[in-house]
């Protein structure tokens, strides 16, 4: 249909009139429409007319006290049906961008980065308020469990030149030191060997966690096991158990900090010591990133200033 064939329809504002028809049709009564509509009775009847007349049809006949339709009503009828489909699918459409679903990154931390992802994710909800914002704590085979599932955006993981198929871009690093009760007869030693602490008995992590790794690779590097005598859910918890006399721990010094200030736990001088642990942001390397996700990422690496944005491992 050519558009100058539809000027009828666009002018003497037709949608208006159109809810008048149907409030009326419907209810089969002038009064019961305008009260419905809450519009005073004759305003009622002017649209009708008006809509007759830009139609050039009748759409009403009058029986008793009660109107009739047409069948040029009833069409109509059928027509105003189709109209209000089509506007509430309109409205569906366009509600999503008037109203746009907030952006969502989803975190995921090794227990020994909890510190740092709070600090990360505190900092970008802060800048982004129309961002929200989820952190998921787990060890490391949980982590790795949730990467290949797609459960979260980014981890925060160490050690992560050992995982293929990733993208990571170290953004901090901690030293860790091996700890051991204060007035443990090993702290008042200097330069000790690591073969002087076979025997001790020491507190760990729970399988699967990156600490515990760390620490097993750490004595099997010189042929020799350590004596776990406990495991502990996280490093605060360990370090609390050294604290109790517990044995002898591997811990960040993050964690060891609050215990060793109050003189509670005392810091080994262990030749090789301390470690060097480095914190990577990483993600499946066939997950694209969304919007926000990448926004994080590239802020943490100007927050922290630890890697440029070409410091980027990719692993087949």
């Amino acid at each position: 249909m050519p558009r100058f064939a539809l000027r009828r329809f666009v002018r003497h504002g037709m949608l208006p009139q159109l809810m008048v028809f149907d409030a009326v049709a419907r209810l089969g009564s002038v009064t019961r429409a305008a009260a419905e509509l809450h519009m005073a009775q004759p305003t009622v009847s002017t649209q009708l007319k008006k809509l007759a007349d830009t139609l050039e049809l009748r759409l009403f006949e009058q029986r008793g006290r009660r109107l009739h339709l047409t069948p040029a009503g009833s069409a109509l009828v059928d027509i105003c049906e189709e109209l209000t489909e089509l506007l509430r699918r309109a409205e569906t459409r366009l509600r999503a961008l008037r109203r746009p679903e907030p952006e969502t990154v989803r975190l995921a931390a090794a227990p020994g980065a909890r510190q740092l992802a709070a600090r990360l994710m505190a900092g970008f909800c802060a800048r982004h308020p129309g961002v929200q914002a989820g952190l998921h704590v787990a060890n490391r085979a949980e982590l790795l469990e949730r990467m290949w599932a797609g459960d979260d955006d980014l981890y925060l993981i160490s050690a992560a030149g050992g995982i293929a198929g990733t993208r990571a871009q170290h953004i901090a690093s901690d030293a860790l030191h091996l700890y051991a009760p204060a007035g443990h007869p090993l702290a008042r030693q200097r330069r000790l060997a690591l073969e002087q602490l076979a025997g001790e008995p020491m507190l760990a992590r729970e399988p699967g966690s990156g600490l515990r790794a760390t620490l097993l690779e750490l004595f099997e590097r010189k042929g020799l096991r350590p004596l776990l005598r406990a495991e502990l859910p996280n490093e605060e918890a360990i370090a609390e158990g050294v604290a109790a006399g517990a044995g002898l721990a591997l811990l960040s010094d993050d964690a060891a900090g609050a215990p060793l200030r109050a003189g509670r736990i005392a810091r080994l001088e262990v030749e090789g010591l301390p470690l060097e642990r480095r914190w990577w942001l990483a993600h499946a390397a066939s997950r694209r990133l969304p919007s926000a996700a990448q926004l994080l990422l590239r802020e943490a690496l100007d927050e922290t200033g630890q890697a440029a944005p070409m410091d980027l491992i990719r692993i087949p």
